[in-house]
């Protein structure tokens, strides 16, 4: 027999465990993008060109999180109904009981900001202190957040901007990420109700 600590202990780690693994696919796409679109940004002298590499690699990137955002939404929603089934006839499934990966708005802010972590990490201890390696990983790791304002302080009237700044990216992520997510739940609520009335049409007695 769980005690209540157990249950909240281990639902707590279900809850980590599903949102690291809908946090994965983003994490590997900054890290595809920083190293190869944006990266190319860092290549080029010319300004138009630089910019404009860097904008289409910050939409693609963008692009990546509505379209994983709305994926873990729609999963969510799936898990929600399921889990709601069991429950309703008794099941002994722990995912079920705990409710684990079923929808919740904050998740959607959750899992973009889990994704973010790496990034948010190594920023910190450039910030705190300086150093050759961190630099390089956030160059060549998460460029999404580091070039922006690499290319804006290019320009001759601003100059360098504290690294401190660039803690700003995460927000757009984690928020695309939290629409794109309430999104596909609230697509898959649709499409489960439309499943739902087909059903009721079907199995309609006829006269």
């Amino acid at each position: 027999m769980e005690t209540t600590d157990n249950k909240k202990s281990n639902k707590i780690l279900y809850e980590i465990r599903d949102m690291l693994t809908g946090a994965a696919f983003p994490v590997m796409l900054q890290l595809i993008f920083s190293t190869s679109i944006i990266l190319f940004a860092d290549y080029n002298e010319e300004p138009v060109l630089q910019v404009f590499v860097l904008v289409f690699g910050e939409i693609l990137l963008a692009g990546a999180y509505v379209v994983f955002g709305r994926q873990n939404g729609l999963a969510a929603y799936r898990r929600t109904v399921l889990g709601e089934k069991k429950r309703a006839v008794g099941t002994a499934d722990k995912r079920a009981l705990y409710k684990t990966g079923e929808y919740a708005l904050w998740k959607g802010f959750v899992i973009g900001a889990v994704s973010c972590v790496p990034f948010v990490v190594f920023q910190f201890i450039q910030c705190v202190a300086p150093n050759i390696v961190c630099e390089f990983i956030l160059k060549y790791a998460f460029g999404w957040a580091v070039y922006p304002f690499i290319v804006i302080s290019e320009a001759p009237s601003v100059g360098n901007l504290s690294p401190w700044l660039n803690f700003i990216w995460v927000v757009i992520p984690v928020c695309i990420h939290a629409l794109a997510y309430y999104m596909g739940a609230r697509g898959e609520k649709k499409r489960q109700s439309k499943v739902e009335e087909a059903q009721k049409i079907k199995d309609k007695p006829k006269r």
